[in-house]
C-alpha cells in the first residue's frame, strides 16, 4: 500500500460510522497537530521542528488502527458468544 492509499483508507477509517469515537479523536489529533502551528519542537528550529511532526503523527494514526483492530476483534468475540463476555 502506497502513501496515497493510506492517507485515503485513514480518511475513510475516520468517516466509517462503526469506528469508535476514540478512535476518530486520535486521527482528529494527528490531523490537527499535523497543520496546527503549535508543535512540541518549533517547525523554525531546523530540522528537529519537522522532525516532531513526523514522530507524533505517524504514532497517533498507527495507535488508532491498533486501537481500531482490538475493537473489531472484540466485537467479533461477542458476536460469535452471542454477546456474552467472560
Amino acid at each position: 500500500m502506497n502513501s496515497w492509499e493510506r492517507i485515503v483508507a485513514t480518511i475513510r477509517l475516520f468517516f466509517h460510522r462503526e469506528t469508535p469515537w476514540y478512535v476518530k479523536a486520535l486521527l482528529a489529533a494527528a490531523g490537527i497537530y499535523l497543520i496546527s502551528p503549535f508543535d512540541f519542537i518549533p517547525d523554525w528550529v531546523a530540522a528537529l521542528g519537522l522532525v516532531d511532526d513526523a514522530a507524533v503523527v505517524p504514532l497517533l494514526v498507527g495507535l488508532a488502527y491498533r486501537l481500531m483492530q482490538a475493537d473489531r476483534q472484540k466485537r467479533s468475540l461477542n458476536t460469535d458468544t452471542g454477546g456474552q463476555t467472560g
